[in-house]
């Protein structure tokens, strides 16, 4: 690959936007850092898990090409979307109204199923791993990175691993997880995006974890009312701190979420029509 410029960088490495020098196909090229790279059990596992996430094929999921070594440097290699995250767009004040919020749900929920239906679970679902890309699309991207750098963890060198805001009780309090911890994330998503706040604020990231284990979320509807009480009360469900009472799968939730967009928009239309207009009340007086 030949790099062209710098994406982004964090603790655990740097990701570039690159060409492949035969192919000239554009990617996103992410390397990791020097002391995950000369961890022989990590090299290991990082093989084999981007090996299995290559079968990943999906609309809404950004499409890994494979990984390589240069130099004694891990690398791996993915789809490169040219649009914002859903982190950026919140950072930079962008209000996401509630029929905008139903279709992101519905577009991850779809990765998700693929996902969960190969056996892989995301495990670290969150605004910055939503990208919109040019045409409306959401694509959910590093999927089971979580697991490979052991996201299970709070933290890590380098900083948090993992986001508390965005993690499912099971997962804070470090139990076994299935694919509902994803379905958990995904409604933290949703509710940040309604309410432009996660449920869960603290001055510390223990205060943030404790309330993500025994606290229940304020209701959306104090920040956003213009958010419909179904789409509020399923997002409730999503964010149950017992597993069994979430929706039980993707697909699930996925037929929820459509018939919700449907049942909402024809109420909607039909409240519309049924309102008198300034002219027919001119004539009826």
């Amino acid at each position: 690959y030949r790099i062209e410029r710098l994406l982004g960088q964090g603790g655990m490495g740097s990701v570039y936007l690159a060409e492949h020098e035969e192919t000239k196909q554009q990617a996103a090229v992410k390397t990791l850092s020097s002391s995950l790279s000369r961890d022989e059990d990590f090299r290991e596992r990082f093989a084999g898990e981007i090996e299995s996430l290559k079968k990943l094929r999906h609309p809404n999921i950004v499409q890994l090409f494979g990984w390589g070594e240069q130099e004694g440097v891990l690398f791996y290699a993915m789809e490169a979307i040219d649009g914002k995250s859903l982190q950026e767009r919140l950072a930079e004040g962008d209000r996401i109204e509630w029929r905008e919020a139903i279709q992101i749900g519905i577009d991850v929920c779809k990765a998700l199923k693929h996902a969960h239906d190969s056996g892989i679970i995301h495990r670290d679902l969150k605004p910055a791993n939503l990208l919109c890309d040019g045409e409306g699309k959401v694509k959910l991207t590093d999927f089971g990175i979580a697991k490979l750098f052991g996201y299970t963890q709070l933290t890590a060198e380098g900083g948090v691993v993992g986001t508390a805001d965005y993690m499912a009780p099971e997962q804070a309090m470090r139990q076994p997880v299935n694919h509902r911890c994803d379905l958990y994330s995904l409604g933290t998503v949703l509710y940040t995006l309604l309410a432009g706040r996660p449920p869960f604020l603290a001055k510390s990231m223990p205060e943030v974890v404790h309330k993500v284990c025994y606290e229940p979320p304020q209701p959306i509807r104090r920040f956003n009312a213009s958010v419909p009480p179904q789409l509020e009360s399923l997002i409730g469900e999503l964010l149950e701190k017992d597993p069994t009472k979430r929706p039980p799968t993707a697909r699930a939730l996925t037929t929820r979420l459509e018939a919700m967009q449907h049942g909402l928009t024809e109420s909607r239309q039909k409240s519309t029509e049924n309102k008198p207009n300034a002219q027919s009340r001119e004539l009826k007086y």
